[in-house]
C-alpha cells in the first residue's frame, strides 16, 4: 500500500481536493492536538491511496479475465465443442453465430450434456460395482455369511454415476433400510435375498445376492435391558386379567430386586422457587429503578406549577421563605390530590427550617435531596439569595418559569412521539389482518 500512499500524495500536489476545512475540523475534533493541516493531508493519502489500490486491483483482473477469455474464444474449429468429463453434468456454452460473415445472433446459450457411457461401457461399470457391493453394505459386519449388525444400504458407490435401489428378500428379517427387526431371534441364521436396482440413464440392471442374517447384537448390558424389557413385557400378557402385574425376579441367570424411583417433583420445584426468587430479586431493583424515574418525571411536571406560584408570591411582596412556606402549607391543607414527592420535600424542608436549621443550609439540602437537576439548581438559587441578597432573585425565577415551561412541552411532545411509536405495532397487526380477511376470500373464488 505504500506505493499507492505515495502515488496519492503526487496526485494531491496537483490536484487540491475541495472542502478541505469541512475535513480538517472534524479531523481535528477526532484527534486532538494533532495539526489539523497534517491530519487532513494523512486523510486525503489514505482515502485517495485506497481508492488506486482498488482501481488497479480491478483493472489487473480484468485484464487477466479479458486474456483467459480470448484465450477461449475464437472460431469454433470443424463445428466441435468439447463435452464434460463423465459426471461432471452439462455446461453452457455462449457462442456468436455468423452467416457469410454477417453475425446473425449474438451470444446464443449452447446446452452441452456430459460425456455418456456407451452400452458396453456402462455394462463393465455395472460388472465392476457388482463386485463391490457386498463388502460395501457390510457397515460393522465381518462378512456377508455373518451380519448381526445393521446393513449400510448406500444410494451410490464414489466414483460410479449409477443409482442403487435395494428390495429386501424377506422383511420380517430386514427393513427396507437394511435394519435387523427386533422381533428377529433365530439364533442360527437365515439367508435373505437382497437385489440392487443400478440404473444409469436408460440402462438398467438387477444383481442378487444372499447374505446370512442372525439376531442383532448387542452388549451385555443391552442384551440384559433388552432381555429385562421382554421379560416384562411377558408376564404383563401373563397377568393382565389379575388385579397385580407381577415382575420378573431374574433376567439371565441374574437376580432382580425393586426399588420405586425417587420422583424428580422436588427438584423441579427447587429450581422453580430458585428461578422465582432470582426474578423477584432482580424485578425488585428493576421496579425500584422505574419508580426513581417516575419520580423525577412527576418532579419535573410540578416543576414549572411550583416555580410559577413562587414567583407570584415573591413578586406580591412575600420573603422567599414566607413564599416557600406557604406553597409547602397549602399542599399540606389540601384536601384532595395526588402525593407530589416535589411539595413533600418543600415540608421538610419548611419543618427543618422550624426547628432551627439555617435557610441557606436548608435550601441547599433540599436540592440534594430532589436529586434533580432543576431543584438542585433552584436549592442553589434560593442559597445564594439568602448569602447575597433578594435583589436579583425574582428576575431569576421569571427566567426558570419560561425554561421550565418550554422543557415541559418539549417532554410532552418527546412522550408523545413515544406513544405514537408504540402505537404502530397494534396498527400494523391489524391492517396485516385485514388484509388477510380481505386477500383470502378473493384467492378462494379465483381458484373456484
Amino acid at each position: 500500500m505504500s506505493f499507492f500512499y505515495h502515488l496519492a500524495e503526487i496526485l494531491l500536489r496537483i490536484f487540491t481536493p475541495k472542502e478541505t476545512e469541512y475535513i480538517r475540523e472534524n479531523q481535528m475534533l477526532l484527534h486532538p492536538g494533532i495539526p489539523g493541516a497534517r491530519l487532513t493531508k494523512n486523510y486525503y493519502v489514505k482515502k485517495l491511496g485506497s481508492v488506486l489500490a482498488v482501481l488497479t486491483a480491478g483493472t489487473l483482473l480484468s485484464i487477466v479475465i479479458l486474456i483467459l477469455d480470448l484465450q477461449s474464444s475464437g472460431e469454433i474449429e470443424n463445428y466441435l465443442i468439447e463435452r464434460g468429463a463423465y459426471g461432471e453434468g452439462e455446461k453452457n456454452v455462449s457462442v456468436d453465430v455468423f452467416a457469410d460473415g454477417e453475425m446473425i445472433e449474438k451470444q446464443k446459450i449452447l446446452t452441452v450434456d456430459e460425456k455418456q457411457y456407451t452400452s458396453q461401457e456402462i455394462k463393465g461399470i455395472f460388472y465392476e460395482m457388482e463386485q463391490l457391493l457386498p463388502h460395501s453394505i457390510l457397515g460393522e459386519n465381518s462378512s456377508v455369511d455373518h451380519i448381526d449388525h445393521d446393513l449400510l444400504l448406500i444410494n451410490s458407490l464414489d466414483g460410479y454415476p449409477v443409482s442403487i435401489e435395494w428390495l429386501i428378500g424377506d422383511y420380517d428379517v430386514l427393513d427396507s433400510s437394511g435394519h435387523i427387526q427386533e422381533t428377529f431371534h433365530d439364533d442360527s441364521g437365515c439367508p435373505v435375498k437382497l437385489t440392487a436396482g443400478l440404473s444409469y440413464k436408460e440402462y438398467h440392471e438387477d444383481y442378487e445376492f444372499f447374505v446370512r442374517v442372525f439376531p442383532k447384537y448387542r452388549s451385555p448390558e443391552d442384551r440384559l435391558s433388552y432381555d429385562l424389557d421382554q421379560s416384562i413385557n411377558a408376564y404383563a400378557l401373563r397377568t393382565v386379567s389379575e388385579n397385580d402385574q407381577i415382575l420378573p425376579d431374574s433376567v439371565d441367570g441374574q437376580e432382580l430386586t425393586y426399588e420405586k424411583s425417587l420422583p424428580r417433583t422436588w427438584l423441579y420445584v427447587l429450581l422453580i422457587s430458585i428461578f422465582a426468587a432470582f426474578i423477584i430479586y432482580t424485578g425488585k431493583d428493576h421496579d425500584l429503578n422505574k419508580e426513581v424515574a417516575k419520580r423525577e418525571r412527576e418532579m419535573l411536571i410540578d416543576y414549572p406549577e411550583i416555580v410559577s406560584k413562587l414567583t407570584l408570591l415573591i413578586g406580591s411582596g412575600l420573603t422567599l421563605r414566607a413564599a416557600f412556606e406557604k406553597v409547602a402549607l397549602d399542599y399540606k391543607n389540601r384536601t384532595y390530590g395526588r402525593t407530589s414527592f416535589a411539595l413533600e420535600e418543600m415540608l421538610i424542608t419548611v419543618y427543618r427550617m422550624r426547628s432551627g436549621v439555617s435557610e441557606y443550609e436548608a435550601y441547599l439540602d433540599f436540592g440534594k435531596r430532589c436529586a434533580v437537576k432543576r431543584y438542585t439548581k433552584l436549592g442553589a438559587l434560593f442559597s445564594q439569595n439568602i448569602k447575597k441578597g433578594s435583589s436579583g432573585l425574582l428576575p431569576e425565577l421569571e427566567k426558570e418559569v419560561r425554561e421550565a415551561f418550554e422543557e415541559r412541552k418539549a417532554n410532552a411532545r418527546k412522550r408523545g412521539e413515544e406513544a405514537g411509536t408504540l402505537l404502530l405495532l397494534p396498527m400494523v397487526l391489524m391492517l396485516s389482518v385485514v388484509m388477510i380477511i380481505v386477500i383470502i376470500p378473493a384467492f378462494m373464488s379465483f381458484s373456484l
